[in-house]
C-alpha cells in the first residue's frame, strides 16, 4: 500500500497548503486502499488491484475539479513567492558580482591584471536561472 501513499502524494505535491496536503492525502489513501481491498477480495491479485485503482483514480485535474477555490489560492500564492524568490536571487546576484568587481578592479595592482570576478559571475549565474526555471515551471 505504500506505492498508493507514495501516488497520492505525487499528484498532490504542488497543489494545497500543507495542512489540506495531509488531510487530502489521508483521504484520499484509505479510499483508493479500500478499492484495493474490495479488487483482492473479488479475487484480484494484489500488485494488478493496486494498477487498476490507480489507473481508475484519475489525474490531478479530475481531484482538483472538487477544490477549485483552494487550488487557485495555493496555485498563485506559490507563483508569487517564487517570482518573489527569483527576483531575490537577481538583487543578490548582481550584489555579489558587483563586490567581487570592486574588489578585482579595486585591487589590479594585487590581482596583477587577472579578472577573477568573472569567475565569479558564472558560477553564481545558476542561482538566479535555477529560481527563473523553478517560477517558470509553476507558472504554467
Amino acid at each position: 500500500m505504500n506505492k498508493i501513499k507514495k501516488f497520492v502524494t505525487n499528484l498532490l505535491k504542488d497543489y494545497f497548503s500543507e495542512q489540506d496536503k495531509k488531510e487530502l492525502i489521508s483521504i484520499m489513501t484509505t479510499s483508493l486502499e479500500e478499492k484495493v481491498e474490495d479488487l483482492v477480495e473479488q479475487g484480484t491479485p494484489v500488485d494488478k488491484a493496486i494498477e487498476q485503482s490507480i489507473n481508475e483514480f484519475g489525474s490531478t485535474d479530475d481531484v482538483l475539479e472538487a477544490f477549485p477555490k483552494k487550488d487557485i489560492d495555493y496555485q498563485q500564492k506559490i507563483v508569487k513567492t517564487r517570482k518573489h524568490q527569483f527576483w531575490y536571487s537577481i538583487l543578490g546576484y548582481t550584489l555579489i558580482v558587483g563586490l567581487a568587481l570592486f574588489f578585482n578592479l579595486t585591487f589590479i595592482a594585487v590581482f596583477r591584471s587577472v579578472y577573477w570576478f568573472i569567475v565569479v559571475a558564472i558560477g553564481m549565474v545558476f542561482w538566479p536561472g535555477t529560481m527563473f526555471f523553478r517560477y517558470r515551471e509553476v507558472k504554467k
